[in-house]
């Protein structure tokens, strides 16, 4: 049986701008520009102080929520649903 891996779908308003314009090159964070947004991994450990030294706040929060939701990416889109228990950007 071949590996499937879930994923949370999530709004960019869960991203300040400055950071969702440049998810891709933020320092230790996988993520992959797509049409409406990003498609990120989600480390094994978010938490993990030495896997996160880099890791804007906002973003690990994100991996953290996915993480203990079982998701191993996160996929940004635009016109994805915004989580309450995540916060908001409007930009």
């Amino acid at each position: 049986m071949p590996d499937i891996r879930t994923f949370l779908d999530l709004s960019t308003a869960h991203l300040p701008e400055h950071i969702c314009d440049r998810l891709g090159a933020v320092p230790g964070v996988i993520a992959h520009e797509t049409v409406y947004g990003w498609l990120m991994w989600v480390p094994d450990n978010p938490a993990d102080p030495d896997e996160r030294a880099e890791v804007p706040d906002v973003v690990a929060t994100i991996q953290c929520f996915a993480r203990a939701a079982g998701c191993d990416y996160v996929l940004f889109d635009r016109d994805a649903d915004r989580i309450d228990a995540l916060p908001t950007w409007d930009w």
